[in-house]
């Protein structure tokens, strides 16, 4: 549109100029194209103030819409998720005598939703008070910490887990993580009899961890 109109009046001027019969006609012709230009952009202005004003609040308005409706379908397919997992994770809990019923369901749960709450901790506990095997057990009270850093409770488990192994320094390591991350976390440790050995063999260490 722009173009348009320099080229418009540069046309009106060389006509003007050229064929004009005075200096005072020439003179009074170019304030009328110069009047004209401003006319002519004036108008453009104008007719972009009204598509600006008509059309891209229009557009801005459906993409803002298209964004919203996106984001409330994810969250509503998350919120499903989160329900399908949770439902699974209570119904291991409710199974007594079989340990690998327990698994099959946490495990579904846990590929509905990874993060589910207390998914992967609840997971430990089976490998570790049911089948026995540390390793696996270690892993899904990494994993939870994975998606939860501020689980203290799957810090506390990771240094029973090391305690019980007599790894001391790792069991150490592990409290003072779950005392960081919850400080108040401090004395249930006295309470709980799975750091009883630790405390026998390390006093001085389990102390100074405790901030005592």
């Amino acid at each position: 549109m722009r173009y348009l109109i320099v080229l418009a009046v540069l046309a009106l001027l060389v006509v003007g100029l050229f064929f004009g019969h005075s200096a005072d006609q020439q003179a009074a012709f170019l304030l009328t194209v110069v009047s004209a230009s401003a006319t002519l952009g004036g108008i453009a202005f104008a007719l972009y103030g009204w598509y600006s004003s008509k059309e891209i609040p229009d557009l801005v308005e459906k993409r803002v819409q298209e964004r919203m409706n996106e984001m409330e379908k994810r969250l509503e397919k998350r919120l499903l998720a989160q329900q399908e997992a949770m439902q699974k994770v209570i119904a291991a809990y409710g199974v007594t005598g079989d340990p690998d019923r327990k698994i099959a369901l946490l495990r579904q749960a846990l590929e509905v939703d990874p993060s589910v709450y207390n998914g992967y901790v609840a997971l430990g506990y089976v490998y570790w008070y049911e089948k026995g095997d540390l390793v696996a057990a270690e892993e899904c009270f990494r994993k939870d910490l994975e998606h939860h850093p501020d689980n203290y409770q799957a810090a506390c488990d990771l240094a029973a887990l090391y305690a019980e192994q007599q790894e001391w320094t790792a069991a150490l390591s592990w409290m003072k993580e779950a005392v960081r991350i919850r400080p108040e976390s401090a004395k249930d440790f006295d309470n709980d009899p799975r750091f009883d050995a630790l405390r026998s063999n390390r006093r001085e260490d389990y102390e100074r961890v405790l901030g005592r």
